[in-house]
């Protein structure tokens, strides 16, 4: 398996499954908070962490590709962010 394939590949057979595994049980206690806020407040606590993952992403592809144009670093930041190697050009 080349790199890129294994960088797509999903976490065990099932990527939430693999998710799942890797985090743990949620706690009641969790759950009750989550529960607590508003469907808003849950949007906006994900719009941020995406914008965080974005971002971690963004800088380690630019370390690792220093040489890549912001189109190209763009590119494969969408690939990682989708799973997907054959997005795009």
């Amino acid at each position: 398996m080349s790199t890129v394939e294994t960088l797509y590949s999903p976490v065990g057979n099932n990527r939430v499954g693999g998710l799942r595994r890797q985090l743990g049980e949620t706690s009641p206690q969790q759950i009750s908070i989550w529960r607590a806020m508003s469907a808003a407040r849950r949007f906006d606590i994900a719009c941020q962490i995406y914008q965080i993952v974005l971002d971690m992403i963004r800088a380690s592809e630019r370390r690792r590709h220093p040489d890549l144009s912001d189109e190209e670093l763009a590119w494969l930041v969408t690939r990682r962010i989708q799973g997907n190697p054959n997005i795009g050009r």
